[in-house]
């Protein structure tokens, strides 16, 4: 009897045993499967992560590091109505060929001009409405047509050898380079100088640069601004 009694008490606990045991197994078993489940997840996006890095990469090196064919990197001349120039279409052509700042210089002299007008008509409207305070519009505007009148002024004065220099060039191409050469640094320093006198007035019209969003477009555009300086 105390045997048979021994042996019932043995299964008792041996079953207990078995028991925790198992509720261990489970409990293991599922804390691996969440674990499992969370690496997988944390795999994907790293992955997703890592292509999207990529991606944006590559587009950064195709579009501004990249080698690229030499012929598609020279920027060719095209036709843009200048207002307020007064020299022919092949002038403006030859000052692109021939003395690249000071057409750059030239396309900012018309914009400077075009944003001195506008700011003139906006005057002029301001007065028109109320002209009691007439006075006062007509004051603010005299500021602004006597900087256009100096600009002009600077201008025609920087066209002149711009017209001989085209003319002799077509008469005589060697002497024509050799006027080029010449005259290039001094066009392109009075040129300078008068559309940065005049900034000064003409800065606070312009609107603020606004950046694109997001950090693969902010980039980019920060890049090509970038390239487009030392161009």
């Amino acid at each position: 009897m105390l045997g048979f009694g021994k042996k019932n008490k043995d299964k008792k606990e041996t079953k207990k045993k078995a028991k925790k045991t198992d509720a261990k197994d489970t409990k293991k078993g599922f804390g691996s499967k969440i674990k499992g489940l969370f690496s997988k997840k944390l795999i994907i996006v790293l992955f997703l992560l890592l292509i999207a890095i990529g991606g944006s990469g590559f587009v950064v090196y195709k579009f501004y590091f990249a080698p690229q064919d030499p012929e598609a990197q020279i920027i060719k001349y095209k036709k843009t109505e200048l207002k307020h120039i007064k020299l022919p279409e092949e002038m403006v052509k030859f000052s692109f060929d021939h003395f690249p700042d000071l057409y750059t210089a030239i396309l900012r002299y018309n914009n400077e001009i075009e944003l001195i007008i506008s700011e003139i008509d906006r005057i002029d409207a301001v007065g028109t409405k109320y002209p009691d305070q007439k006075k006062i519009a007509e004051n603010e505007k005299k500021i602004w047509v006597k900087a256009k009148a100096t600009l002009e002024k600077s201008f025609i004065k920087i066209e002149k050898p711009v017209k001989e220099t085209f003319v002799l060039y077509q008469v005589n191409k060697e002497l024509g380079l050799a006027q080029v050469e010449a005259k290039n640094d001094e066009l392109v320093t009075n040129s300078q100088e008068a559309i940065k006198a005049v900034q000064e007035l003409t800065q606070k019209l312009k609107i603020k640069e606004v950046v694109p969003e997001g950090f693969i477009n902010g980039t980019l555009y920060k890049l090509k601004k970038l390239k487009n300086k030392f161009l």
